[in-house]
């Protein structure tokens, strides 16, 4: 696998991802080192990730199969499930993968003498990001009647709600 040309900018080649390992299989401990750089794109609720993903790692020949032993990493856009704050961070993760000529037993599969690690990447990406981002783990969020953000505005209250439609409601809580 060669790098991508020009890093940090990155190609939309996929073909930076495959590796040849038909020499690995069937060689224990015979390695080869991989790196790439290609663009990925995932979204969730309050998770994007769009830009470039980087892979680093070795490709580990077994018996029957190869091991590859990984790093992704990539920018994430997150937004605080608590107070809706923004903010960028970096997100990485460090990984083994099996690729295997038989796909029934586990693993990605070897098509000929090569693999496609980009699925495995992605994944290993996609699951390392937070199902619920949070801008800190003391954050406050937001006032549930104004919507101020509390970690900033302390809200002062709201008077007497009596007349509100769910005042009923607030009796059922105070057994």
């Amino acid at each position: 696998m060669k790098r991508a040309p020009g890093h940090p900018t990155y190609p939309s080649d996929m073909s930076l991802m495959v590796v040849s390992v038909g020499d690995l299989i069937g060689s224990p401990g015979k390695d080869r080192p991989f790196a790439a750089v290609v663009p990925v794109e995932l979204t969730f609720e309050d998770v994007h990730v769009e830009g470039p993903m980087e892979v680093t790692g070795r490709a580990i020949g077994l018996i029957d199969a190869v091991e590859a032993d990984f790093t992704v990493s990539a920018g994430a856009h997150l937004t605080c499930t608590r107070c809706l704050t923004a903010w960028d961070s970096r997100v990485e993760v460090a990984t083994k993968q099996f690729f295997r000529r038989v796909p029934d037993e586990g693993g990605y599969p070897v098509t000929g003498d090569e693999i496609d690690l980009y699925e495995a990447a992605r994944d290993e990406l996609a699951l390392a990001l937070p199902s619920t981002p949070v801008c800190r783990e003391d954050c406050r969020g937001l006032c549930p009647t104004c919507g101020t953000d509390l970690n900033s505005d302390p809200c002062g209250g709201h008077g007497d709600e009596s007349d509100s439609p769910f005042a009923s409601l607030r009796d059922l809580f105070d057994s």
